[in-house]
Formats: structure tokens, C-alpha cells, sequence
């Protein structure tokens, strides 16, 4: 938890991140603006700041005119600091099976288990280092047709007179582009089993999520493996403790940093690069990454078991995750969490 004299100096700086953002993020090489502490050779000051994350610092002497981050902005003191963020889906070959960090039933549908659209995703060559990361550089085999694969977070019952039950995940994951549609099937990439088609979807300057119907011939169960139960919509504040079940690194921990993270994600070349702004960041000072590929899609969730995010992307070396705030996400798809042990049946297909 952070002090009272933090949490007033964040609210003080936050209405200028909100103006100048977007001149940051439109300096080349930075990928990243938000609020936080400023660090002098890897230690606390104390001083919140506004944090400007780029993929590569340059030397001063490099950097063209107009190119360099000011270190101050309307009173305001900048960090610049090196990170860069990719989405958290990995890939695979299209008849190739992926076994889980932790196995599942195979008949039961729960969050936290693995999630991949039938349909194939078309990856190009690849130009650098970087972009092999984007591609989930474990699976890249060269130029094709490959599996997209991420979680289905927990599950969420659409409003209204049709109940539906549904599962969470992103729409990078159940999307991957411009030629989606509702019906789309998801698999098992463990089994390669059919047990979901997609429902609806967002992609907005604060949601990446959308949600898919599961199949009635499968079990629903609310419980997360190493988190427990969803107890329903919680609210995220800087220093809390949360966890997440993601498809690709199982259950993890970290702390609440930020709330502010505003960031631009490359989605490929179909929808390409998307800015999202005032994002949940969760960073973790354990050896075990917070996130990697196959995460996106996994709920992060705090101490008294309710949702505040929808994980989305995160830092190279996974020590960094980000993540959609759950009330926007519920409020885009128009759904509600499913915190009841209640079998919930679809009777109507939504619209798109």
C-alpha cells in the first residue's frame, strides 16, 4: 500500500500525464507512458514521477532535435527508463498439441485453461529480434499458418432475460485480426477439442476482451486452479497483492505499480498498433515471471478473490504485465461475472 503524500503527488501529476501522453508516446522509441517512483542507478528516490519506457536509451548526444523526452513537463519530473511491452498469445503449428503448465479435465471449462481459435493466423517473415518475441519466438518456425493461443480467464454471464454462460479472454486472442466474426470456434490446444465459439468482442482505447459461449456439452466451474473462487468485481489500487492463472506460466504473483499505464501494443499487421490507456501494471519482485506467452486472457485477481483486470500484454522478460480495468472490460461486452455454482444455459445467440 502506498502512503497518503504518494497517492496525493500520483493524483496531482495524473491530469498532466493525460495531456502530454500522446505527444510522449509519438517520440520514437517510446512505447510506454505512466506515473510512478524515479529510480537513480536502480534505487528509490521516493519521487513520483512521470515514467517514459522506450525501447532502447539513447545517448544525448544521438538523439535528433525534438526526439528527447524533456525532463521536466509543467513542473513535473520524467524518468526515462528501457522496457518494452508485446502481447502475452504464443503460437503454435496448426496440428500440434500444447500441454498445459497445469493439466486440466478434459470435459470441465474453467479459468485459467487454454484457449485458441480454430481458424489459423497467417505470421510473416521475421524482420528482428523483436519481432520474433512478438510472434512467441519458442514457436516461430518461419513464414505460415500458425495456432494462436492464449486463456480463457473465468467465466461471465451475459444480462438480460437469455443467460448465457460465457468464458473471459482477449480479443487479441479470440479475434487475432479483421477478419473475426461471431461463431468463430475456439479449441483445447491440449486436446484440440472444440468447446467454445465467440460471442462478442471490443478492442478500445482501455478494453482488449471478448468473451465466448461455451459449449452446454461441457462442465462449468468458477473456481481458479491456485486462486479459488470468484467473489465478484474488485477494484485495483497501487501495492495490492494479485494473482493470476495464465495458460502459459500457471499461477503467479505480483504487486499492483500502477493504474495510469498508458501503452501501444503492435497487434499485426491487420490491426496494427493500438493505444491503451490507463491500464493496470503488475510487477513482481520474485525470480518466476508474472506473465509469458500463452498468458493473455488470464483475470488477475486480488487477496479477497475479485477481479480487477483482464491480462493483455507484458514485458519481455515477464517480470511486467498489463492489464484492461475488469469494470470497463464487464461494461464493453455487456456481461457480468459468473459467481454463482448455478449451471447458466444459452438460449439466444447475441448479436455482434
Amino acid at each position: 500500500m502506498i502512503s497518503v503524500r504518494e497517492a496525493h503527488d500520483r493524483a496531482a501529476i495524473r491530469p498532466i500525464k493525460r495531456a502530454v501522453e500522446d505527444q510522449l508516446l509519438d517520440l520514437p522509441g517510446v512505447g510506454i507512458v505512466d506515473i510512478g517512483e524515479k529510480r537513480t542507478s536502480g534505487c528509490p528516490t521516493g519521487q513520483q514521477v512521470i515514467i517514459v519506457s522506450v525501447a532502447r536509451k539513447k545517448p544525448m548526444e544521438r538523439l535528433e532535435v525534438g526526439e528527447c523526452v524533456p525532463p521536466m513537463i509543467l513542473g513535473i519530473p520524467t524518468d526515462v527508463v528501457e522496457e518494452r511491452v508485446f502481447p502475452q498469445h504464443a503460437h503454435c503449428s496448426l496440428d500440434e498439441l500444447v500441454p498445459a503448465v497445469v493439466p486440466t479435465p478434459a470435459a470441465t471449462v474453467f479459468g485459467g485453461v487454454g484457449m485458441a481459435p480454430c481458424r489459423p493466423v497467417v505470421l510473416g517473415p521475421a524482420s528482428s529480434a523483436a519481432e520474433d518475441r512478438y510472434r512467441g519466438r519458442e514457436q516461430y518456425r518461419g513464414e505460415g499458418e500458425y495456432r494462436r493461443i492464449g486463456t480463457l480467464g473465468t467465466l461471465v454471464a451475459g444480462r438480460g432475460s437469455a443467460v448465457l454462460t460465457m468464458g473471459l479472454t482477449t480479443f487479441d486472442v479470440a479475434c487475432m485480426d479483421d477478419a473475426w466474426s461471431v461463431g468463430d470456434a475456439m479449441l483445447d490446444p491440449q486436446t484440440g477439442r472444440c468447446y467454445a465459439e465467440l460471442s462478442r468482442a471490443a478492442l478500445s482505447g482501455r478494453v482488449d476482451a471478448a468473451a465466448v459461449m461455451i459449449d452446454e456439452a461441457f462442465d462449468c466451474c468458477r473456481m481458479i486452479p491456485g486462486v479459488g473462487s470468484v467473489t465478484g468485481q474488485g477494484v485495483a489500487a497501487v501495492g495490492d497483492t494479485v494473482r493470476k492463472s495464465g495458460f502459459g506460466t500457471g499461477l503467479t504473483r505480483g504487486s499492483v505499480a500502477s493504474t495510469d499505464a498508458t501503452l501501444r501494443i503492435d497487434h499485426g499487421d491487420a490491426l496494427g498498433v493500438r493505444t491503451s490507456r490507463e491500464q493496470l501494471r503488475v510487477v513482481t519482485a520474485r525470480e518466476k515471471p508474472f506473465t509469458g506467452a500463452g498468458d493473455a486472457g488470464a483475470v488477475v485477481v486480488n487477496g479477497e478473490g475479485g477481479v480487477v483486470g483482464l491480462h493483455t500484454a507484458g514485458s519481455a522478460d515477464g517480470r511486467t504485465g498489463f492489464a484492461c480495468p475488469i469494470a470497463d472490460v464487464l461494461a464493453e461486452l455487456d456481461v457480468k461475472l459468473a459467481v454463482t455454482f448455478r449451471r447458466l444455459r444459452a438460449h439466444d445467440r447475441p448479436a455482434r
